[in-house]
């Protein structure tokens, strides 16, 4: 199970996100628990948050997922 719990995965994470300005900005944070480095589970959480951003008016630019060992992994997302 991913380290979010209750309150959507988005609306954990926005308190981090930096104000809509024009410049380039990453957050960064862990996914955890799952069986495979990429499965159902992490796609919908990744696909949640990134929606979220994209409907609050910000632009994806990058992403990347890098996996830290079996069971872990950070998604960083470069957005504007």
């Amino acid at each position: 199970m991913p380290i979010f719990s209750n309150a959507s995965h988005y609306e954990k994470l926005k308190p981090g996100l930096a104000q809509r300005d024009g410049h380039k900005h990453v957050i960064a944070f862990k996914l955890s628990g799952f069986n495979f480095f990429f499965d159902k589970d992490t796609n919908q959480i990744i696909e949640e948050v990134m929606s979220g951003m994209q409907y609050d008016g910000y632009e994806i630019l990058d992403t990347n997922v890098a996996s830290l060992n079996y069971y872990k992994c950070l998604m960083t997302i470069t957005y504007q």
